[in-house]
């Protein structure tokens, strides 16, 4: 996009007229509604709040016009964050007496004005269908090389006002500002983008003068008022871009003059020259893999000129990712005429969860032309993809974070979690960190699956293959029926799934804390081992999948681990302690392990690499108890962060370490 570079002061210059009406309605209308929302960048829940406000607009579609204000301590940058505040939205924000964050105002019709978001829509339906004694008009127009925008509004009373004078309130907003964003539930996924939450609506600052309206003295029937104003914008706000082509208009008429009591409103978008529009639309023709095992992917979309303008040129960019790869056009786009753009087959060896992306139009005619419907520049699609052969064996505690090649189906039910706990211990043995399954009923997951996916295991070496995990389970005193654990192999990656193993879970204990979460203590987990013996010799996706039943606290798992069944067979008494050490760390020639043994046990020594690769294995026989060391040598091992394991006859212990 091209900038135009001016330093200018802010200012507004208001021109009355007595002309005759030239668009508002003179007719008797119902009320519009003007939601204001309290809301920050680091505020978990507002993101539930902006799609809730967006689908209250959707709803009503020309009758509801947000305007989001942020303020109080989530609205706080910190150092190198973006900062959205504005004077005249903080003394809005005291005036709605805001207590918690995201908070709206519908009207500010109530006292306070600020409600919880529940609220918002009930509130809006009711305000929707009163009858209004005034209807508003706004339109605005932009000169980039000027950047001086003209609003003019319209105001026109279809009967008598309840109050002697009114308050014309005139909002400057701006959409599509990329910045950070707390989001607790991943509430409004839509909105982000490369890793940054699109912040619309944003409160950049009031046209009118004062924090809550200029004067109506006339609110009669008949009464007509029609105003001008002219704003030179600054090139940006607090350091925020000011982009003029995203810019919104938002007037509304207050019954009070402290603001309080909106009657009715209207917005527009800040218009622009029609030689500066265009309106470049994709569709994505891109085939998406069949499987879980792929090593390319050939992004590949059509463009159409939808606007008059032609389209000489234009960048667009294809992320798999995070990985981005740019294809330039250079030809004539007439409206109405497609052109495809493909990239061709590009390198991609996704190791669990992945996202393809595609995003436009940059530079459109070297920066000339500004796309005016974005909603139509970008597509996506996620889905799940492994390294052929990743591993045979496979052993994971989580307590270094989710593995590679391991990732989390939460299509259905986004209530699976890996937990890591500091005080509180959620894993097997006292370790700290599990995958946990919530189930309570007021999550609405009742019978809605999850799925740990593990790929791709090569069982060629193992002649009797077998998976083995933990789970701890607790209904907590709820009632309810108890989740199932389903293991099911793929040996076509990922196209077919055949069930090889079902759990009832049975309840393993109670939260420490009636009410809270349930914290299972040692010896509460339960032995899993399915038999794999099927699938030897072959290479296979397997998948863990947690059914919740009608309600619950809480279903763990934990130390998922992919060996013989030999090595799997279930222990009979706990043999080892949880812990162990290695030193020195970081480690350069030869690194010491030191682990106890409370009876005697097999020890397996595993290191793995970032990408979950074994690099080294010892195993070690029938030890006695007490506190052990091995020494290995590390002095080949490339420089970088590796995991050691130490894997027992009923436990598996991790400990990350860095070679120099």
């Amino acid at each position: 996009m091209k900038k135009i570079l001016l330093t200018v002061a802010c200012f507004s210059l208001m021109v009355f007229t007595v002309n005759a009406q030239k668009w508002v309605k003179t007719t008797p209308t119902n009320k519009n509604v003007i939601l204001e929302e309290f809301t920050g960048i680091h505020c978990g829940y507002c993101p539930d709040g902006h799609k809730i406000a967006n689908g209250i607009v959707e709803a009503n579609p020309n009758r509801v016009f947000l305007i989001n204000i942020h303020a109080g301590s989530f609205a706080t940058p910190s150092a190198g964050e973006p900062d959205f505040r504005t004077t005249e939205g903080n003394a809005i924000d005291a005036a709605a007496k805001v207590t918690g964050y995201p908070s709206g105002s519908i009207n500010r019709s109530t006292s306070p004005w600020g409600m919880s978001r529940s609220a918002w829509a009930g509130k809006a339906g009711t305000i929707l269908a009163e009858s209004s004694p005034l209807n508003v008009y706004v339109k605005s127009f932009v000169d980039f090389s000027t950047r001086e925008i003209t609003t003019e509004v319209e105001v026109y009373y279809t009967s008598d006002a309840a109050t002697t004078k009114n308050y014309l309130t005139i909002a400057l907003t701006q959409d599509d500002i990329l910045g950070p964003q707390s989001d607790y539930g991943n509430y409004n996924p839509t909105n982000w983008v490369d890793g940054k939450y699109r912040h619309n609506h944003v409160l950049r600052q009031l046209i009118t003068s004062g924090n809550f309206g200029e004067e109506i003295a006339t609110t009669t029937t008949g009464s007509y008022v029609y105003k001008t104003y002219k704003t030179t914008i600054p090139d940006n706000y607090k350091g925020v871009d000011a982009i003029l082509h995203k810019m919104h208009v938002v007037a509304f008429v207050s019954a009070n003059s402290d603001g309080s009591g909106i009657i009715s409103g209207a917005d527009a978008p800040v218009d622009f020259d029609p030689n500066l529009k265009t309106d470049l639309a994709l569709n994505d023709l891109t085939v998406k893999p069949a499987n879980f095992c792929f090593t390319t992917i050939n992004p590949k979309i059509e463009v159409t000129n939808n606007l008059d303008q032609p389209v000489t040129s234009f960048d667009v960019i294809a992320d798999l990712n995070g990985a981005q790869f740019t294809k330039s056009f250079s030809g004539n786009l007439n409206k109405g005429e497609k052109t495809t753009i493909d990239w061709g087959d590009l390198p991609f060896s996704p190791t669990g969860a992945y996202t393809v992306k595609i995003i436009g139009f940059k530079n459109v005619n070297g920066g000339n032309l500004y796309d005016v419907n974005e909603t139509n520049d970008a597509t996506s699609f996620s889905n799940f993809g492994f390294k052929s052969n990743a591993f045979s064996t496979f052993v994971t505690d989580f307590e270094s974070g989710l593995p590679a090649n391991m990732a989390l189906d939460v299509s259905l039910n986004p209530k699976l979690t890996l937990i890591k706990g500091t005080t509180v211990k959620y894993g097997n043995f006292g370790s700290a960190s599990a995958m946990l399954f919530y189930l309570h009923s007021s999550w609405n997951i009742a019978g809605k699956p999850a799925h740990i996916l593990l790929g791709e295991s090569d069982l060629s070496g193992l002649t009797d293959p077998g998976l083995g995990y933990y789970y701890a389970y607790s209904d907590a005193g709820y009632g309810g029926t108890a989740p199932t654990i389903v293991t099911s192999v793929s040996s076509d990656c990922g196209k077919t799934w055949q069930q090889v193993g079902t759990v009832t879970a049975q309840e393993t204990g109670l939260p420490t804390t009636s009410g809270n979460l349930y914290d299972p203590k040692n010896g509460e987990y339960k032995y899993v081992i399915t038999s794999l013996k099927d699938y030897a010799g072959k290479s296979v996706l397997v998948k863990i999948t947690g059914t919740p039943g009608s309600t619950g606290n809480a279903l763990y798992i934990d130390n998922i681990n992919i060996n013989s069944a030999q090595r799997l067979s279930a222990p009979k008494e706990m043999v080892s302690k949880p812990h162990l050490v290695l030193s020195p760390n970081p480690v350069k020639d030869f690194g010491t392990v030191s682990y106890e043994l409370v009876k005697p046990s097999d020890i397996i020594f595993t290191i793995y690499n970032v990408l979950n690769q074994v690099v080294f294995t010892k195993t070690i026989s029938s030890q006695s108890s007490g506190t052990h060391e091995e020494s290995i040598d590390m002095s080949g091992f490339e420089s970088g962060v590796y995991t050691l394991s130490v894997n027992t006859n009923d436990a598996v212990s991790t400990k990350k370490f860095i070679k120099k």
